[in-house]
């Protein structure tokens, strides 16, 4: 029933209990239609205009992963080209010294053959002596001028890789300066979104500053990691399957004792044999302070279904154990979220991350970096939402870990 027919009856039940009725009644029920409907029109422009700040926000924080995987990205890049460049530079100054002394020597061979020739050779090798000792002189010339061509050809081989490697460097260093360039311009659009996301969570948090309204919103978006949940576990169902009959395959041939399990068999028995009782058995995704206890309350009668571990941002969030992603993707409430299917109905999730690292379909390994912690999703500081699920029902992760 809506707020307007409720109002309608209190209105008529009032007129009927009165004895008297006035002429201006016919207007006072005008003017609540009208107030109910102005209220009615106030409610579905609130509404929409959360709906449009919550896209705003999952663009704002898509934009800001992406421009902070470009500037890793571009750094791993720089970091390599100042390698490269200082490598160059030090071939460089390498050659120059070759060069130098090349020269030199050259210049030494060249004085000293002018010397001999101006004394001796010429006179030999026109006089008509052909005595043994010409001969051994006209043959030690040849020698000297083989010898002074193949230090010209040395010299002329490393000036020219002088050249190559002079001109290397400069595209490298032009690389370098057009990377540092657009580095520097990814990084103010980063401090732009983290300025227009602060302003869409202050608008957000004055749209629901009522308890009962941010109460909706947090049974909403527990509501929608419901169902993306379900969907991503349906549409995983087949892969499941396959993997469920592979398994099934490799326990038969276990029951030969002869039989030992390659590196494949073993992962995809780990990815599948679930997480087992809890035993405080598996390290946490990341090392911080819980904020948020499983249980405790959250908001009106709604409880926390998971842990809440605050961290520095930009922390790896790792994997507790072997398992396959089904869900990384932006959540309402929740940011980024990475969800990992571990079988036998066993599934981890770990959410408010500034980014995630693997894609639906990747398998993973215990202490496997996943995410980055960050503070999507709209949260204030950063941190990690941690969750374990056995057959869709929420548990206490705290007995699983360390």
């Amino acid at each position: 029933m809506s707020i307007y027919q409720k109002l309608l009856i209190i209105f008529f039940i009032g007129l009927m209990n009165t004895p008297l009725v006035y002429a201006n009644d016919n207007k006072k029920l005008e003017s609540l239609r009208r107030s109910i409907v102005e209220q009615e029109k106030r409610l579905a422009q609130q509404t929409k205009k959360r709906t449009q700040l919550i896209n705003d926000l999952k663009d704002q924080e898509t934009e800001i992963a992406n421009l902070l995987t470009s500037i890793e990205k571009k750094g791993l890049t720089l970091k390599k080209l100042a390698k490269e460049i200082a490598s160059l530079i030090k071939q460089i100054d390498d050659l120059t010294i070759k060069q130098q002394q090349q020269q030199d020597e050259l210049s030494r061979q060249l004085e000293s053959a002018f010397k001999l020739g101006k004394n001796t050779n010429f006179k030999l090798i026109f006089a008509s002596e052909q005595s043994e000792r010409n001969e051994r002189l006209i043959t030690y010339f040849r020698y000297i001028n083989e010898a002074r061509q193949q230090k010209i050809n040395q010299l002329h081989e490393t000036q020219l890789q002088l050249n190559e490697k002079k001109d290397a460097l400069q595209k490298k260093q032009t690389t370098q300066k057009n990377l540092h360039n657009k580095q520097k311009q990814e990084q103010i659009a980063l401090e732009q979104n983290h300025q227009k996301r602060q302003k869409t969570i202050n608008s957000l948090e004055s749209s629901m500053e009522k308890n009962q309204q941010k109460l909706a919103q947090l049974k909403e978006n527990e509501a929608k990691l419901q169902a993306k949940i379900i969907e991503a576990e349906r549409e995983s169902r087949r892969i499941a399957e396959e993997e469920a009959r592979q398994a099934r395959n490799i326990q038969e041939k276990q029951k030969n004792k002869n039989y030992t399990l390659n590196a494949d068999e073993r992962a995809l028995m780990a990815r599948i044999s679930g997480i087992g009782k809890p035993e405080h058995q598996y390290r946490w995704p990341i090392n911080g302070t819980i904020a948020h206890q499983f249980g405790e309350p959250l908001q009106g009668e709604l409880r926390w279904k998971g842990l809440v571990i605050n961290a520095k941002d930009g922390t790896q969030v790792k994997a507790i154990t072997d398992g396959r992603v089904i869900l990384a993707s932006w959540l309402q409430g929740y940011g980024f979220v990475v969800a990992l299917e571990h079988g036998k109905g066993d599934m981890s999730l770990y959410g408010y991350n500034q980014r995630v690292l693997v894609e639906v379909g990747d398998s993973v390994t215990t202490d496997q970096p996943i995410a980055i912690v960050g503070s999507s999703g709209g949260q204030n500081t950063s941190g990690l939402y941690f969750e374990i699920r056995r057959d869709g029902k929420a548990l206490d992760p705290s007995g699983w870990l360390k």
